[in-house]
Formats: C-alpha cells, sequence, structure tokens
C-alpha cells in the first residue's frame, strides 16, 4: 500500500512537471496547497534547531525548493495548454514569475540567517 502511494505521487509530480494536469489542479492543488503543506515546518523551527540539524535542514530546504520549482513549472506549462480563459493562464504565470522573484529575495535571507 506504501509503495503504491508514493507511486502514483511520483506519477502526478511528472503529470505536474509536463503540463499534463487542468490548470485549476496544478495551479490550486500543488501550487499553492501543496507549497503550503510543505512548508509548514520551515515555519515552526526554531534557529537553535536549525543549528543542531544544519545537514538535515539542508535537505529538506533543498526538496523543498525542488518540490516548489517542480509545481512552478506545471503551472507555467499547464497555463500554456489552457484554452478557456487567458487572462486567467497570465495571470497564473504572473504569479508564478512573482512567487519565484520572491523566494529568490527570500531565500538569501533566510540563507544568511542561517548559515552565517
Amino acid at each position: 500500500m506504501g509503495e503504491r502511494l508514493i507511486t502514483k505521487f511520483e506519477e502526478n509530480l511528472l503529470h505536474l512537471f509536463a503540463g499534463n494536469l487542468p490548470l485549476y489542479k496544478s495551479y490550486w492543488l500543488y501550487y499553492v496547497f501543496g507549497n503550503f503543506v510543505i512548508s509548514v515546518p520551515l515555519l515552526m523551527i526554531s534557529k537553535s534547531f536549525i543549528g543542531s540539524y544544519i545537514f538535515s535542514f539542508s535537505l529538506y530546504l533543498l526538496m523543498n525548493l525542488s518540490y516548489y520549482l517542480v509545481s512552478c513549472v506545471g503551472v507555467w506549462r499547464s497555463s500554456q495548454s489552457y484554452k478557456k480563459n487567458k487572462i486567467l493562464a497570465f495571470l497564473a504565470r504572473l504569479i508564478v514569475v512573482l512567487g519565484i522573484s520572491t523566494t529568490l529575495l527570500e531565500l538569501k535571507n533566510i540563507l544568511e540567517i542561517i548559515y552565517y
């Protein structure tokens, strides 16, 4: 059962990355909700805990960023194949661009706080 769940998750991520999911699912389920769920531990961890487990935290941060990039690419590709309302497709791409810009600025701050 556990292997089947992981396989299904991996399959869904591949469909997301390829842009084969509907735009609403790529955006709301994977970009908004998925990134929120995967980022919750980051909001709850104290700096002293991070200092004690710097290697584990670095792996978590790498996993978090990897998922974020997959979700961004997935939303971008899904929006390109979206045929209904072109404004919604444009807004989805705009949110992805703004999100990546904000993430890069915040990542710099996070890395400075943690590693310096």
